[in-house]
């Protein structure tokens, strides 16, 4: 199949690069602006820059007859408009269309069911940098979902660029996708709140960054080696309420928000701790009296 990308930002074009090197051929590389595809054709070093437009108008034929293979890859708000603009060609037999939302539901291409594409998803959980890395699928996990001749080729594109293709559970998208945000971007605004309290302790925003990044970088190691119970360090797991005590005092005067979500994310510690760590039952409850007390749940 000729793959088409309409939408070559930073995710379609690490995708388009992804299969190239796995030996896909590219075609019509779409983009908003005829500058913008010709930028992406010569970073790809393939594929014929196209607008969007022109990738929707059924008179200008494709650059093959066989079926094809469609990836959309604009941002999430776009899909269904992108889709049913893209539906206005209609498309060879057995061809097949795939975003790459995290989120969206693979319906959101239905008008491109309807003129002869299998529709699915293909999300890889990954932040893609742009210029895209080599070999940016690279054991790299890969929810699949869709039609059944689409998902099959959503996993053998997955695999052929080095992922790890899985198919998501049905109606599980939005918890996917929940749970890579949670982890990464909310991550982010953690960090955030903890250079609140380092700055307090007279670091300023950037030493405490640099301060913090190997205490991180040491955690997902650990993460890396240890499921989460195993992973866990600090005062919780040891049982020490006091110093948890110490920390509530501190966040008395910090912004609300701080305040609650280290008490949320204690609790989950705690039940960490209790389960896989064997927290005694006491010095557990002397952790949550600690945690109740002015919280704000």
């Amino acid at each position: 199949m000729l793959v088409h990308i309409a939408g070559a930002g930073a995710a379609g074009t690490a995708v388009g690069r992804a299969l190239l090197e796995a030996g896909h051929a590219l075609g019509a590389i779409a983009s908003r602006t005829a500058e913008r595809a010709a930028e992406r054709c010569a970073l790809l070093g393939a594929g014929r820059p196209w607008t969007l437009d022109a990738l929707a108008d059924a008179d200008r034929p494709l650059d093959a007859d066989g079926p094809a293979l469609l990836l959309v890859a604009v941002p999430d708000r776009h899909l269904a408009v992108t889709a049913d603009a893209l539906a206005r060609r209609r498309w060879p037999d057995a061809s097949v269309a795939l975003h790459l939302s995290g989120s969206a539901p693979v319906d959101v291409l239905a008008t491109l069911r309807a003129q002869g594409c299998a529709v699915g998803g293909l999300h890889p959980l990954k932040s893609f940098v742009d210029p895209p890395d080599a070999r940016p699928l690279a054991d790299i996990v890969c929810a699949v979902e869709g039609d059944e001749p689409a998902a099959v080729v959503a996993e053998t594109l997955a695999a052929d660029a080095g992922g790890r293709p899985f198919r998501i559970a049905p109606g599980g998208r939005a918890a996917w996708h929940a749970g890579a945000a949670h982890a990464c971007n909310h991550l982010v605004a953690l960090v955030d709140q903890a250079l609140d309290l380092l700055e307090r302790a007279g670091l300023d925003r950037d030493a405490g960054r640099t301060a913090l990044l190997p205490l991180l970088s040491g955690t997902v190691e650990n993460l890396r080696r240890h499921p989460p119970g195993g992973a866990l360090t600090g005062p919780v797991v040891r049982g020490d309420a006091d110093v948890v005590a110490r920390h509530l005092e501190a966040l008395a005067s910090a912004a609300p928000d701080v305040d609650r979500a280290y008490r949320a994310l204690a609790r989950r510690a705690l039940r960490l701790a209790r389960e896989h760590r064997g927290l005694p039952g006491e010095l557990a409850d002397r952790i949550e009296d600690r945690l109740s007390d002015g919280g704000h749940g």
